[in-house]
């Protein structure tokens, strides 16, 4: 558990951005009012309490006097704060998410691994994009069609600890760059297997990485073309697997260039067929199939930083001040991951988000004891009891209701 319970829980979080200070120095030159370290801190503490607007960030600014105190701030206009987002060097912001990511990887260097999976199959490496879409006038600057302005959030997310996904390489985008082409930058590193979906699908990348062996599960269309060279009997207790295979691919566009990959389909509960191709001989089928449905992983972070952090409403439409934005949601997630791993909560993410809201300007140690306080309720509660008779053949039936409400007060 953390030990700093003389301080409040907005001011441990902000402590643990180590922001240099020959970089304030330099760049707060002739700054008057409103410095570097100052705006960070009231951009984060906003991405954390959800504050929808500059105008109720610089409410909450003249309301706390805790506020004030880390940032030298009493008051402070909201145009100047929405200018002061453009303002911001995003390679500062790149620097801070990547130390506290760091810090976050240090700390779970010792522990398990997650949802069950052999330990042979880590770690895992997801790579996929999300868009944010930007508004018809002011977002021009990243123009896609006539219908749509985007930006994307490339991500590389680490998925081996328990209820936990870190991203460990960002790439942010105009919506008209395709993910294959960020691809090359995501997909790195050896030791790790990478996890993606059919944006993804580049024979000439499946070749070089064959080549550098960099591992992979890939999902590919229906129409992929293979030529299957040589077929593995599948277990008779799965059903689900349809096919496990070597086979050979070409590249399109230099047919004589082929590579020989590992296939596997099988479907899902809802009856979907998948089909993967893999540069691992090392593992079943079956854990293939494991290996991809853990790609969900990046589905779900991607709706708790929207949901949860707003990353989907901005503050300001500019380009930088959209990269920013991104850069201070990202953080501002760490901060969350870093609060669970220093707690040693078992709740999850979510609900450490929430209980970080309810005592931001309060103790850490009021935190600790929300976090570890014991339920009062012993019951599990009303027993939901099964209906009796025959279950239902064919679906209800309903009539139109027709209802009109009087308006009592023109009687």
């Amino acid at each position: 558990m953390g030990n700093n319970i003389s301080k409040t829980v907005i001011s441990q979080c902000l402590e643990w951005l180590n922001i240099p200070e020959f970089v304030c120095d330099f760049l707060d030159y002739r700054k008057q009012k409103l410095k570097l370290a100052a705006s960070i801190y009231l951009f984060v503490e906003a991405q954390l309490s959800n504050r929808k607007d500059p105008d109720s960030i610089v409410e909450n600014l003249i309301d706390s006097t805790e506020l004030q105190a880390l940032t030298g701030l009493t008051s402070l206009s909201a145009s100047r704060f929405s200018r002061k987002l453009s303002e911001l060097p995003t390679w500062l912001l790149q620097y801070l998410f990547e130390d506290i990511t760091r810090r976050i990887y240090a700390t779970l260097q010792h522990t398990g691994e997650s949802r069950g999976l052999k330990k042979e199959l880590f770690p895992l490496s997801i790579i996929d994009s999300s868009s944010i879409t930007l508004p018809d006038v002011h977002g021009k600057w990243a123009y896609v069609n006539k219908d749509k302005n985007q930006v994307k959030l490339h991500l590389r997310l680490s998925t081996e600890w328990p209820d936990l996904a870190i991203p460990s390489k960002v790439v942010l985008s105009t919506g008209a760059v395709a993910d294959t082409e960020v691809a090359v930058d995501l997909v790195t590193e050896q030791g790790t297997t990478y996890v993606m979906d059919r944006g993804y699908i580049n024979y000439a990348h499946f070749k070089k990485w064959l080549e550098a062996g960099i591992l992979f599960v890939a999902r590919i269309q229906k129409r992929s073309k293979t030529r299957i060279l040589e077929t593995r009997a599948l277990p008779a207790e799965d059903p689900n697997l349809l096919l496990d295979a070597d086979v050979l691919m070409a590249i399109p566009d230099q047919p004589q260039e082929t590579m020989r990959l590992r296939l596997i389909e099988f479907k899902d509960d809802k009856e979907r067929t998948y089909r993967l191709i893999t540069s691992r001989w090392d593992v079943t089928a079956r854990e293939i199939a494991d290996i991809y449905r853990a790609r969900w992983d990046i589905e779900l972070f991607f709706k708790w930083m929207k949901q949860y952090l707003r990353l989907a409403k901005l503050y300001s439409n500019k380009p930088c001040a959209v990269w920013n934005q991104i850069y201070m949601t990202l953080i501002a997630h760490a901060l969350c991951v870093l609060v669970k791993l220093q707690t040693g909560t078992e709740h999850g993410l979510c609900k450490v988000l929430k209980r970080m809201r309810q005592y931001m300007d309060k103790s850490w140690e009021k935190l600790l004891g929300s976090l570890f306080r014991k339920p009062t309720k012993t019951s599990k509660g009303r027993q939901k009891k099964p209906k009796r008779g025959r279950p239902r053949k064919h679906p209800k039936k309903y009539v139109a209701q027709k209802l009109v409400l009087a308006n009592e007060f023109n009687q």
